[in-house]
């Protein structure tokens, strides 16, 4: 009963609790986006102190990776800004894809993807046998076929998924006092090069 009193306690606590400045200040707020941001949440790292070096390149191997959530020259929308530690997560659209909503598509034999008659005819043959040599030859004959017919439609379904769940740029600080002490001016302005802010 007090473990419960505590919890309870610990949830209003979490609730009443403002908002960061930055959140507050740029929340909802509307941006022109000056570069292609790829569609995961891994998103793209803005270095703001440190070596530059081998940034463009990682961000082209997130593009062919994850493909485009928001390209350039397109509107999006301010959803959530983050102080973590030595970074800030400036979240556009939801975010960026996440691991979680990978795990969520529809498995290779999921029935969302429907049955060849070649792939329903290995089916039946499959639970026809009672021969265990046999039985694994065909599962294996089917999941070769299955495999072959639906990953390209599932990396198909997951590039428009990831579309559709924003991305996010992580700007990354010396250290997390300096992260903590930014300014939204100033985050406007390390954020120049990659987003054209709505007045």
């Amino acid at each position: 009963m007090k473990m419960l009193s505590l919890l309870a306690v610990f949830a209003l606590v979490l609730r009443g609790q403002t908002p960061h400045p930055l959140e507050e200040h740029f929340k909802g707020r509307s941006v022109t986006v000056l570069i292609d941001l790829p569609g995961d949440e891994s998103g793209v790292d803005v270095e703001v102190s440190g070596s530059h070096g081998g940034k463009e390149d990682q961000l082209s191997k997130r593009l062919r990776k994850y493909g485009t959530a928001i390209g350039r020259g397109q509107s999006a929308t301010v959803t959530l800004v983050k102080v973590k530690g030595d970074h800030i997560e400036f979240q556009l659209d939801g975010g960026g894809f996440t691991d979680k909503q990978l795990f969520l598509l529809p498995g290779y034999d999921s029935s969302h993807w429907g049955f060849t008659e070649e792939e329903r005819r290995l089916r039946y043959r499959i639970t026809g046998t009672s021969d265990k040599d046999r039985r694994k030859r065909l599962e294996s004959d089917y999941d070769r076929l299955r495999r072959r017919r639906i990953e390209p439609l599932r990396e198909q379904l997951e590039r428009e998924r990831r579309a559709q769940h924003g991305s996010r740029l992580n700007i990354r600080f010396a250290s997390n006092r300096e992260a903590a002490g930014v300014s939204a001016e100033q985050l406007i302005s390390i954020l120049g090069p990659y987003l054209k802010f709505a007045r």
